[in-house]
């Protein structure tokens, strides 16, 4: 999905050049430029399967976005852009469909706002946060449920929405030392 993805870009951004080529040439102006180094892009220094295993440590909260991007050689940009998608990131919100009091009872179990209203900090896990949220929505649907990147974008976006600091990963972002007792 990621390489088709990246091809499509691809011959996006070459349409793109063409048809900013042609607005040149039909221009009065003269521009000197070599033109086949604006169609080179950048090749990826990065797998797949290094992508995949990044996407995997961000979303399940084993990294953040800057140590995945710094562990696997991967763009920040690239990671956000695979994760979350690359428009309308909020609009995941509504996918949800929370009303007012069902997101003030998730910013209470996450924040516990009643204590400190502003100090918007949470060490709930991601998978403690969405299963109260999925509870709490089957109230009213008893089939809903995230699938896929939609929990971790949801819960991306309502930090955002509502100025949540997450202070969870776990092992707090440092690599599991697999020792058995």
């Amino acid at each position: 999905m990621c390489a088709q993805f990246a091809l499509s870009l691809s011959v996006a951004i070459r349409a793109r050049i063409n048809i900013i080529w042609k607005e040149l040439l039909s221009s009065d102006m003269v521009i000197l430029v070599n033109y086949p180094t604006l169609l080179k892009l950048k090749t990826p220094t990065w797998t797949q399967e290094q992508l995949k295993e990044a996407i995997e440590a961000v979303v399940t909260q084993k990294m953040r976005f800057t140590q995945a991007s710094a562990r696997y050689g991967i763009p920040k940009g690239t990671l956000y852009d695979n994760i979350l998608g690359k428009s309308k990131r909020m609009a995941v919100l509504e996918e949800a469909g929370l009303t007012a009091a069902e997101e003030a009872a998730v910013l209470e179990f996450c924040c516990d706002v009643s204590v400190s209203p502003y100090n918007r900090r949470t060490k709930k896990s991601l998978k403690a946060v969405l299963n109260y949220v999925e509870t709490l929505r089957r109230t009213r649907d008893p089939e809903f449920m995230f699938t896929g990147l939609s929990g971790f974008r949801w819960w991306w976006a309502f930090c955002k929405k509502h100025s949540i600091v997450s202070l969870y990963y776990e092992n707090n972002g440092l690599p599991s030392l697999n020792i058995a007792l």
